[in-house]
């Protein structure tokens, strides 16, 4: 190479070249790496995480009420089986006492005492 062309190039000092190789204490960041865009990206995270918390606490409300939910529905299906039996044994007696009164009703005049003693005896009238 000619002396011309050396002349061109950059030229970096020995002292200048240790202080760029010299290792950097830990409480000092190095200027390049900290930008706007990495307290950008920290207020991002911070949103992200407060999003992620409020989901997670919507998610156990949802799951709370679904338990509840299904207590009740258990509670419910519980009150209807005994509304259903209910029901059926009020059922048989309007049969019974139904059939009374048709028995009642076809008894004559002298048998009606009769009657009226059975029935009274059963617990129908």
């Amino acid at each position: 190479m000619s002396e011309p062309e050396l002349r061109n190039e950059p030229h970096v000092s020995p002292d200048e070249l240790r202080a760029a190789l010299a290792p950097r204490s830990e409480s000092r960041r190095n200027p390049v790496l900290v930008t706007e865009r990495s307290e950008q990206a920290d207020s991002e995270v911070a949103e992200l995480r407060d999003a992620l918390d409020d989901s997670r606490r919507a998610i156990d409300a949802a799951r709370a009420d679904a338990i509840e939910l299904r207590a009740a529905l258990d509670a419910a299906r519980g009150d209807a089986a005994e509304l259903r039996a209910d029901l059926a044994s009020t059922k048989a007696q309007a049969r019974e006492r139904r059939a009374a009164l048709e028995r009642l009703a076809r008894a004559g005049v002298f048998r009606r005492r009769k009657v009226l003693a059975e029935l009274s005896a059963k617990g129908l009238l």
